[in-house]
């Protein structure tokens, strides 16, 4: 009998883990890599339930991928990160170089907020005017969602 359940647990676990590189395989093929498909999921949200020309999908789709990789020359280097490491490891801490090091995250911080926020305009520049009427009423609803949810 002991024996049986070891054998059920042990196929139980392989089977599990053999769905799990499968979805994880479907995943990277879809290019769901590094939690990359949230990047861009708020603006998905925000444009899910308007009739969007095909016309319109593609020029945000060029719009995105622009951003995407713009945004992927704007991340932080090697180099970066390991002076942050060294400046960790150091016997004492040089607070000069990691307050340059800390505004220099921080404006990178900035601009890519700024972009972000370039991207978005750019979106709704795309959309018609009963678009962004529909747009505006969906977030109307979704603030006051939130007021609610805060209430109770």
């Amino acid at each position: 009998m002991k024996v049986s359940k070891l054998i059920f647990a042990l196929s139980l676990l392989t089977a599990s883990s053999v769905s799990g590189v499968a979805v994880a395989h479907e995943h990277k093929a879809a290019g769901y890599e590094h939690g990359r498909h949230m990047q861009h999921a708020p603006m998905k949200r925000m444009l899910a339930g308007l009739d969007l020309t095909d016309s319109q999908r593609e020029q945000i789709k060029q719009l995105m991928q622009q951003h995407r990789s713009e945004q992927k020359t704007a991340r932080p280097d090697k180099a970066e990160r390991q002076q942050m490491r060294d400046l960790l490891a150091a016997d004492t801490f040089d607070e000069t170089a990691a307050r340059l090091l800390l505004e220099k995250q921080q404006q990178q911080a900035v601009n890519k907020r700024l972009a972000a926020m370039k991207l978005q305009h750019q979106v709704l520049q795309v959309l018609t005017d009963e678009q962004r009427q529909q747009l505006n009423e969906k977030r109307q609803q979704w603030q006051q969602k939130k007021q609610q949810r805060s209430n109770a």
